[in-house]
């Protein structure tokens, strides 16, 4: 993999300053959603009532290179695991199934075996019916097409204090983590490192909170950002709306705009305040938007 020079702070820091700058480019005139301050701020107060929500393991590693690789293969691949419905999931495919299949196929993994456990994981997500598969197989071709085992290797050789330079390397070198303009997945990857590493800890929340299906869902129900009625019913009858709609991006502009005044508010870290929401949807009744998308 190309070195990349990570010492331009600014160059760094502008990707998150982006995904801002474009939440609030779509909801300062937005028409179908619109952010709640007054039920943010007494949210916020029911989270610190609450205290934040540990988040489970996936899987057990004790190499941490390994941990961080399979994260990388799992984060290009973490998307849309829905199909027709928010409530139709083929042979129960989800993200803790997606995760399984990526263990499965890294079992013998070899530092130069790393093609073949792709080809295996690719066959796995085949059979297991997940959906989308062709744009599945493309991003994991990519992993292998730029080294991903190397860049593993480079982040487990760092001290793990800043997360920034390499969220700059991992857009700029990975086109399916880079494509969403929110960057959902990129942010999401370093979450789940500081998750089951403890890595990043002082500089995860410059990052921004990953804006997919379930995170609305629950900002939604607690009046943190509402729809129109128009939206709402759309929502409610499983239509799905198209990527890179109106209704899509203001639904994930409110979702990053309304996190980031709730890590304010509660002082929480930013995986504390995605914690909360996402593992608060499984407790939340009814359907979730639906685009289909490979950013989330």
């Amino acid at each position: 993999m190309e070195q990349i020079n990570t010492n331009t702070k600014e160059g760094i820091m502008k990707l998150v300053e982006d995904v801002y700058e474009l939440a609030e480019n779509f909801m300062r005139n937005s028409v179908y959603v619109k952010l709640n301050e007054k039920r943010i701020s007494q949210t916020a107060s029911r989270m610190i009532d609450d205290q934040p929500s540990p988040f489970p393991r996936q899987h057990e590693v004790t190499d941490d290179a390994t941990v961080c690789l399979l994260e990388l293969i799992g984060g290009a691949i973490n998307y849309c695991y829905w199909y027709g419905k928010s409530d139709v999931r083929p042979n129960g495919c989800r993200s803790s199934k997606m995760y399984k299949m990526v263990t499965e196929a890294m079992n013998y993994f070899e530092w130069d075996n790393f093609e073949e456990c792709i080809e295996m994981l690719v066959q796995l997500l085949a059979t297991n019916r997940f959906p989308m598969l062709e744009e599945r197989e493309k991003h994991l071709v990519e992993l292998v097409k730029f080294n991903a085992p190397d860049f593993a290797i480079k982040i487990a050789s760092d001290n793990h204090k800043d997360c920034e330079p390499f969220f700059y390397e991992l857009v700029s070198t990975y086109t399916g983590y880079a494509s969403d303009m929110f960057l959902k997945r990129a942010s999401l990857f370093f979450l789940q490192l500081y998750r089951k590493l403890g890595w990043y800890e002082d500089s995860i929340s410059r990052l921004h909170v990953p804006a997919d299906y379930q995170v609305p869902k629950v900002l939604e129900y607690f009046g943190c950002i509402e729809y129109s009625e128009g939206l709402k019913a759309m929502i409610d009858s499983h239509m799905p709306l198209p990527k890179h709609s109106v209704y899509e991006c203001e639904i994930r502009a409110a979702t990053v705009l309304a996190c980031k005044k709730l890590m304010e508010l509660t002082k929480w870290n930013l995986s504390d305040i995605d914690g909360w929401f996402w593992l608060g949807s499984k407790k939340v009744d009814g359907p979730f938007h639906l685009t289909i998308t490979t950013d989330y």
